[in-house]
């Protein structure tokens, strides 16, 4: 998380914690204490408060009895409810991505590559969440396709804090870079269903690899 320091302050830290969901550096029922948030985004309580209000209003986060704010609970039947979803979309916006792709986009993905690489070496769980969604995010954002990638951005939202399971995992940790790899090989190729295909694969993999941590919804 990175300290907040541009106008208007209520804005800003609505995004930054936008992004902290999305990235998984806040789990499921963990209390987001405004105090702490406003140190650690070296900004005054209020703001704070304000986002975590607007992000309540949006059900992103729910208001416990005792009047904690924390992320919700996400069950494994609505996450399996999700995936197909976001396999679905997700797919779509690589294949629409790969004509859109320069060299550039690739040899800045095969950065990125590298980057999450390291993450398995030095178990760094919170780089790996950040890196992982850069990468899908930049594949995602040359679909050229804004309000797909606005429902994918609402579908990251809601299970992106589970992902901070995906490191307790010893075989997805070591793993965790084989589809993108194959994703941005692909890429380089211009085989958008390849590519596509890939891309679907990595999720499900994922999703495989979480499903047993999540617990069940109550009967």
């Amino acid at each position: 998380m990175t300290k907040i320091e541009y106008q208007p302050l209520n804005d800003r830290a609505y995004q930054e914690i936008l992004t902290g969901l999305t990235n998984g550096i806040f789990a499921p029922m963990q209390p987001l204490v405004i105090r702490t948030l406003a140190e650690t985004y070296g900004i005054s309580a209020t703001p704070i408060r304000e986002a975590l209000q607007r992000l309540v209003a949006e059900r992103l986060l729910v208001v416990l009895p005792n009047r904690s704010i924390v992320v919700p609970q996400m069950t494994r039947e609505k996450f399996a409810q999700l995936l197909p979803v976001r396999v679905a979309l997700e797919g779509m916006a690589t294949e629409l991505a790969v004509p859109r792709l320069v060299p550039e986009d690739i040899a800045q993905l095969r950065g990125i590559l590298d980057r999450i690489a390291a993450t398995a070496k030095t178990f760094d769980a919170r780089a790996y969440l950040q890196l992982n969604r850069e990468f899908h995010f930049r594949i995602y954002e040359k679909s050229g396709n804004e309000e797909l990638l606005h429902v994918i951005q609402g579908l990251w939202l809601k299970v992106g804090p589970v992902f901070t399971g995906l490191f307790d995992s010893d075989h997805f940790r070591q793993h965790a870079n084989d589809e993108h790899v194959h994703i941005v090989a692909a890429l380089e190729r211009g085989d958008a269903a390849a590519a596509r295909a890939c891309m679907e694969r990595d999720l499900t993999l994922a999703a495989r690899s979480l499903m047993p941590r999540l617990a069940s919804a109550a009967p």
